[in-house]
């Protein structure tokens, strides 16, 4: 008889209305569903316990395991960490009772539940418990946070490379309980189309941008240009990172230096973990833990002597994302990224050789490298690959998932043999506490 595990309880959600508070404080221990949302105020600070869940301590697997489980994957780290359980990932050998493999499915279901509670209980608030304007930017916000959060479920656990696959993700639209808690997996086609569903509702009610660490229309347009660019839905994912690009809300920074050491303020970050001298904190920041390990082979080999090279990393250690003065945080998407999904959305898709060097030029430029010389649509491909790799590293799992998107990865990394290898195994844990998914629904290879 297969156990039940319910992963996450709204009352771990409420922490406080400021954004600040979230960051540092507990959540109170009194709380039921009845009276968890009851006002405006309750509800805000129910949408800032997704952001919580992302950033905080005990959730350290997202905020840090999306840089790091990626980036010793493709070969940019040598390791997460230490011990056998973290080499796993470095040689692309990862087993189905991996723990970490199992805190990261967990961690991007929490924020999904979050999320989900969100909607639903603000949804049943009344005219005269919250505004009409701020009850659909929150409705909003929490789309496009679900959004995110199943689209990395998808990116880690399910065969986002092949639209065709069955082997999508468990979606949940509605918080999970014991009535809830049995779902099967749905395919990678309903997968994409859920993710998108959630991101035209954040277009249309999510608040316009205004800080780096909110969800907005311009993060959740963001993010929709990324969904299309690994769908293959290359010319709509070109024209709407666009979009991003000349709507004015965010601007690139005149040079890469400034792009993070201008930290929250930095004109083209889209959505970035919040980070400040409370935050950044030995209890709260598990980045201070780590220091990078930074992989001698293709990947320094092909970032030595760009001008980036001295800000992303110094010996082993990881600069960029570890940097102490901008406070340690986690770039989910910013603006420089737009440029090169326009770039490889325009060369994927049949535009000539100009128009899909014309964004591409625009980074390599403000990085002082020039303009690309390729000749040939090949030739640009594959520096539209190099420049997500020297631009983006460790970001987000950017050169993994461009290494998989660009046919790369098993001429990179020899370990990587098989496209079973491109996503982890669905947890043992899941399995068990699962009804409706067994055995035979795991991922190929893990069996």
């Amino acid at each position: 008889m297969k156990k039940i595990i319910i992963y996450i309880s709204i009352l771990s959600l409420i922490t406080s209305c400021e954004l600040t508070d979230v960051l540092d404080n507990d959540p109170p221990n009194n709380l039921v569903a009845e009276n968890v949302v009851q006002n405006e105020t309750d509800a805000k600070a129910l949408l800032n316990g997704v952001y919580t869940t992302i950033t905080s301590r005990t959730n350290a697997l997202y905020y840090m395991y999306t840089e790091l489980i990626p980036s010793a994957m493709v070969g940019s780290m040598s390791q997460t960490g230490g011990g056998s359980i973290n080499g796993q990932f470095s040689v692309n050998d990862v087993l189905y009772d991996n723990f970490y493999v199992r805190d990261l499915w967990l961690v991007f279901y929490k924020v999904i539940d979050a999320s989900n509670n969100s909607i639903v209980l603000t949804s049943q608030l009344t005219e005269d418990q919250i505004s009409a304007s701020v009850k659909e930017e929150i409705i909003g916000e929490a789309h496009f946070l679900r959004a995110m959060a199943t689209f990395d479920a998808l990116r880690y656990f399910g065969q986002f490379f092949d639209s065709s696959s069955n082997l999508g993700v468990i979606l949940r639209t509605e918080p999970s309980n014991f009535v809830t808690r049995n779902k099967k997996r749905s395919t990678v086609e309903e997968t994409y189309a859920q993710i998108l569903s959630d991101i035209e509702v954040a277009l249309e009610k999510a608040p316009d941008y205004s800080v780096s660490y909110r969800g907005s229309k311009t993060a959740a347009k963001a993010l929709k240009a990324k969904v299309l660019l690994y769908q293959g839905k290359y010319a709509e994912a070109a024209a709407v990172a666009d979009e991003v690009i000349t709507d004015g809300f965010v601007s690139l920074e005149p040079t890469f230096e400034a792009a993070f050491s201008n930290g929250l303020n930095s004109s083209e970050m889209i959505l970035m973990t919040y980070r400040d001298e409370n935050s950044d904190s030995e209890d709260n920041n598990r980045k201070r833990f780590y220091f990078g390990r930074v992989a001698s082979g293709w990947f320094t080999d092909l970032i030595e002597g760009d001008p980036r090279q001295a800000l992303t990393y110094s010996g082993s250690s990881v600069l960029k994302t570890n940097n102490t003065e901008a406070f340690r945080p986690t770039y989910f998407m910013r603006l420089a990224e737009m440029y090169l999904i326009k770039a490889e959305g325009l060369a994927f898709s049949g535009a000539s050789l100009e128009d899909s060097s014309a964004p591409l030029n625009i980074i390599r430029n403000r990085a002082t490298i020039g303009d690309s010389p390729a000749t040939t649509m090949e030739e640009l491909k594959d520096d539209i690959f190099n420049e997500i790799t020297r631009e983006l590293a460790f970001e987000n799992g950017s050169e993994w998932f461009a290494a998989i998107r660009f046919n790369k990865i098993m001429t990179l990394k020899p370990t990587v043999t098989s496209s079973n290898q491109y996503i982890l195994p669905i947890p043992e844990e899941e399995i068990n506490g699962n009804g409706s998914i067994t055995l035979a629904d795991q991922n190929p290879g893990y069996e």
